[in-house]
């Protein structure tokens, strides 16, 4: 019954934020950016190849598969049927099977039965598993290139991660991890990350001081929040329920569609809008299993998964908002006014170290110039 509520109260928010999609411009703001980014009304720019008409086949050679010989693709995520990661990987099936005449057929293994995040993508590397959505974080303990998307308050607003997505550096990072055996196709904004607590809000970095606090397994996180004087942790995503419940931890930082999605906000009840970092993940598959494949099949499920991914990271823009006001009428204490600036400030030697010392430290200028 309580999965049943959160699943229409989830349907309930996503229209709320349609309707304030549909209003116009009423003066909000969305979460992620201030100013305000890309408007509601005026999805990103795909700019891949042209899509072709849904079924639409005629002259494309896919080799051996058909309709009736279709690809067999599992797709591997440790998500839930509401949050973001299934939201991609649904839009992907729904979009490749269409785009490719039943020539692919995907089927989407949820809740992490095939392997949390880092067991699914190392799945996908040795071939034993053909896709999976990964988050970036994770990528990065195998390509150390992908952590400079970690650092806090790189990304301003949506108008610059749309420069971002659309950019020659996101590009070279996507490349980047083929040598692995894992090619990424595309890759999605989920959006904001915020701080999300047990005890307090949080509207300043002494607010956190010394508190337990879980991170993504990112070392790029960890430093970030050591800097704001926090006692950061690592935990799997499907252990920071429990970890909230016993309150092993006094709370955790991720979108709004995770916190909402997964129960946190029963136990965090004080969301602060830090938006200290950009949170991105994208689809995966096994690189031989891609090279394998005609050229027509591997343009087709590569356009399937950057067409998802556009459409994804625009929709959540609208439902991490709605998700907001749903946790918000829930009991939730919002703390919008925050110190941003604060946060900034104790970043500069993260910032000075990663610029010197890392692989990735060239990219945090041209990324910047990119706003």
């Amino acid at each position: 019954m309580k999965r049943f509520t959160r699943i229409l109260a989830l349907a309930l928010a996503l229209s709320m934020a349609l309707a304030l999609a549909a209003c116009g411009d009423s003066g909000a703001k969305p979460s992620g950016g201030t100013p305000a980014g890309t408007p509601a009304s005026t999805p990103p720019e795909n700019t891949g190849a042209p899509s072709r008409p849904a079924g639409d086949t005629s002259g494309q050679d896919f080799g051996e598969y058909s309709a009736g010989n279709p690809l067999q693709i599992k797709l591997s995520h440790f998500g839930n049927e509401q949050d973001q990661l299934n939201l991609l990987s649904e839009s992907f099936k729904e979009k490749v099977e269409a785009a490719s005449g039943g020539a692919v057929e995907v089927t989407i293994y949820s809740g992490g039965v095939l392997g949390n995040d880092r067991e699914s993508f190392e799945s996908v590397i040795n071939g034993t598993l053909e896709m999976a959505v990964n988050n970036t974080p994770i990528i990065s303990n195998y390509v150390d290139k992908f952590q400079v998307l970690d650092l806090g308050y790189l990304f301003q607003d949506y108008d610059h991660v749309d420069a971002f997505l659309a950019s020659e550096i996101c590009q070279e990072l996507m490349d980047s991890l083929t040598p692995t055996g894992a090619r990424m196709l595309c890759m999605q904004c989920v959006g904001w990350r915020n701080m999300d607590m047990i005890g307090g809000p949080v509207a300043k970095p002494a607010d956190i001081a010394g508190t337990k606090i879980r991170v993504t397994d990112s070392p790029i996180y960890m430093a970030d929040f050591e800097a704001w004087g926090a006692n950061p942790t690592i935990i799997a995503a499907p252990e920071v329920i429990t970890a909230l419940q016993q309150k092993t931890i006094d709370g955790c930082d991720n979108v709004h569609n995770i916190q909402y999605s997964n129960g946190y906000s029963e136990f965090c009840r004080y969301v602060s809008i830090t938006e200290h970092a950009c949170h991105f993940n994208g689809l995966t598959i096994n690189d031989a299993l891609f090279t394998s494949l005609t050229p027509d099949l591997q343009n087709v499920i590569k356009q399937a998964a950057m067409d998802a991914a556009a459409e994804r990271t625009f929709a959540l823009r609208t439902e991490n908002d709605g998700l907001l006001l749903q946790m918000e009428q829930e009991g939730c204490t919002i703390t919008r006014d925050v110190d941003k600036q604060a946060f900034i400030d104790l970043l500069q030697p993260v910032y000075e170290d990663f610029i010197a010392n890392h692989s990735a430290g060239s990219y945090v200028a041209r990324i910047q110039a990119l706003q």
